[in-house]
């Protein structure tokens, strides 16, 4: 992947690919996520009630993260990103690590 230039939410897509364990572990997309992706028109309320209806954190990360990886919508990621920034500010962080320069694989997870 060295030296392949990717549009943005491409390399998000795969940053949060990268981390994906850590991701799942780490947020949860019930709330202020969750309300952000409908804002954006990312997904809609129905699939926000679907993802605050499952039982566990990670299982609505989980459910999100497939949702926004199978619709194909080609700005999904950089809006999630941009969702985490108030809560989960050290994520955005990891994610920015690898997308402002050459790929990287964190050791930390």
């Amino acid at each position: 992947m060295l030296g392949i230039s990717l549009p943005e939410n491409e390399r998000i897509r795969h940053r949060i690919t990268d981390m994906y364990r850590d991701f799942v572990n780490k947020v949860d997309p019930k709330g202020s996520v969750n309300d952000y992706l409908i804002q954006r028109r990312i997904i809609n309320p129905e699939v926000a009630q679907q993802l605050r209806d499952k039982a566990t954190r990670q299982e609505r990360c989980r459910a999100m993260l497939d949702e926004l990886l199978s619709s194909g919508n080609p700005k999904a990621f950089v809006v999630l990103r941009r969702a985490l920034e108030q809560d989960y500010r050290y994520i955005v962080d990891r994610i920015d690590e690898t997308t402002a320069g050459a790929f990287s694989l964190s050791c930390t997870l």
